[in-house]
């Protein structure tokens, strides 16, 4: 169990709770959450990322990676425009501050 002051990230369970309330998240972006909370305060590199969530044929297609990762802040952020927990590592990929 991953517990942040926003939301709670249920490792076996594979959910997540915000207020109080289950957030629906698709299975990829669970994936790549789980990717990001499992290494807290590593970053992580976006070749790394895309080759995990979807295959080396992925490898450069950053923009799929973006998409996911502003819904996972829209999702869980209290403001996804200055995110708390996934955190943009320029020139270096994403992290995960618990």
């Amino acid at each position: 169990m991953i517990e942040t002051g926003d939301f709670t990230a249920d490792l076996l369970a594979r959910k997540v709770r915000r207020d109080g309330r289950d957030v629906r998240i698709t299975p990829t972006e669970w994936h790549l959450l789980e990717i990001l909370i499992t290494r807290p305060g590593r970053p992580i590199s976006q070749r790394r990322l895309l080759i995990g969530l979807w295959g080396l044929a992925y490898a450069d297609k950053t923009d799929h990676l973006r998409v996911h990762r502003a819904r996972l802040r829209r999702k869980l952020e209290a403001d996804p425009t200055h995110p708390r927990y996934l955190i943009t590592e320029p020139g270096m990929g994403y992290r995960f501050e618990g």
